[in-house]
């Protein structure tokens, strides 16, 4: 009976590969190193977008409630009560997309990161000089927003084309 390396199935003696991820079970030292290392490289993406997930998540919670709670502020407070509305519905907005992230993440991730992008379009038509005040934080969400975003749909094109991974990952989540 052959035991597969990678995600521990029991196959026939006669298998040639595991039927389950393809590992060559009768593959030269080589072969094996090479399914082996582009295993671990699939699960290292993997790991790293949920990580790039949670970032993004945080920093769509810390910006939504940031737009609801600083302009409560006195110090910051808008001298006009619809730019304080605006703030609060698209601090909600914000809340909401890293709420949705949790079962959607690619959806959570892409609604804002498009908001974002326009938000910058216009402001660069509208008023270039806004669009430069504070464009390392700008350039900071956009980054994690879009880095989120990419590293969650590279994940999810692994998962689906190697159904394996996830089970050894989740049998490992559960073993820690």
């Amino acid at each position: 009976m052959n035991h597969c390396r990678i995600c521990k199935t029991d196959g026939e003696e006669s298998d040639i590969t595991c039927k389950v991820c393809n590992y060559p079970l009768k593959g030269t030292k080589k072969e094996q190193a090479v399914f082996g290392a582009k295993f671990i490289i699939q699960k290292g993406d993997i790991k790293d977008s949920f990580e790039y997930l949670k970032k993004a998540r945080i920093l769509l919670f810390v910006l939504g409630a940031m737009l609801i709670i600083v302009p409560l502020i006195p110090f910051f407070s808008p001298h006009n009560n619809i730019v304080l509305i605006i703030n609060i519905i698209i601090g909600l907005f914000f809340i909401g997309c890293g709420v949705l992230s949790i079962k959607k993440p690619k959806i959570g991730l892409l609604i804002p990161l498009i908001t974002v992008m326009s938000y910058y379009l216009l402001l660069l038509i509208i008023s270039p000089y806004d669009l430069w005040t504070g464009i390392l934080w700008k350039a900071i969400i956009l980054i994690t927003l879009s880095y989120g975003y990419f590293s969650v749909r590279k994940a999810d094109k692994i998962l689906k084309k190697y159904k394996y991974i996830a089970d050894i990952m989740e049998e490992e989540s559960l073993k820690n």
